[in-house]
């Protein structure tokens, strides 16, 4: 089984206040996961959504999920206390339950940074799932599955060989190396799936040209990579409600 998230931030994951990648891409993504008869879930950083509420409505309307990538991108998610998780995650919920009529019930916390209040939260807020852990021997904020206490279903994100995070860019030079057997959870960008013209256009005076390099580094078109991957492709909710 495979699920294929969507990471749904301001541009470079809120480097830059804008959110061209999302304009320019949301509806592309969406006609990708549609030829493949997939569905996919939008996790949504609720600075974003006043505007791309169209967007939004146009994800929820396709039958995609949409969960909460709490608020604030660029906040570190690790050194908040758990008044400060609290009022961010709230505040997610709400601008995101409101802009699209639907509960919320996942979560993936920005940059992988749980910390020790995480569950907490989340179970107290009546989420179900949390996707904020990596299936990877990496250290730092990568670290395997680290501050779980079992207090609601933990949805990791896969990785090639057992160290990469599974991420579209990432397969697509790396290829798809991920264990047959487990539920194989990938993540994308709208940024990542721009092509090389539209991201030099989009992007040059604004990244530095060490990071600009590495996402104009590919084979073919990261489109390509994303629907092949898609084909099977079933919400993050789906899998959890389905074992409840």
């Amino acid at each position: 089984m495979t699920s294929l998230t969507v990471d749904y931030e301001f541009d470079w994951g809120g480097r830059i206040k804008s959110w061209r990648a999302i304009e320019k891409m949301t509806i592309p993504l969406l006609e990708c996961f549609e030829k493949a008869g997939a569905k996919a879930t939008f996790f949504v950083s609720g600075e974003t959504v006043e505007s791309t509420k169209p967007f939004l409505k146009m994800i929820a309307n396709a039958g995609h999920e949409i969960a909460s990538h709490g608020f604030n991108h660029n906040l570190r998610y690790d050194l908040l206390t758990k008044e400060e998780l609290l009022n961010e995650i709230v505040r997610s919920k709400g601008v995101l339950e409101e802009a699209t009529g639907n509960e919320i019930i996942g979560f993936r916390t920005p940059q992988f940074r749980k910390n020790q209040w995480t569950e907490e939260v989340l179970t107290e807020l009546g989420f179900l799932y949390d996707s904020s852990s990596v299936n990877t021997s990496l250290a730092g904020r990568y670290k395997e599955r680290q501050y779980e206490y079992g207090l609601l279903p933990q949805i990791p994100v896969s990785t090639i060989y057992g160290r990469f995070p599974a991420g579209t860019k990432w397969i697509n030079i790396l290829g798809k190396k991920i264990d047959p057997h487990e539920h194989k959870v990938i993540y994308l960008h709208p940024f990542d799936s721009m092509s090389i013209k539209e991201t030099l256009n989009s992007y040059r005076k604004e990244i530095p040209l060490s990071v600009l390099a590495f996402y104009l580094t590919r084979f073919g078109s990261i489109l390509k990579t994303v629907e092949h991957l898609s084909k099977d492709s079933v919400t993050l909710a789906s899998t959890v409600r389905k074992s409840i």
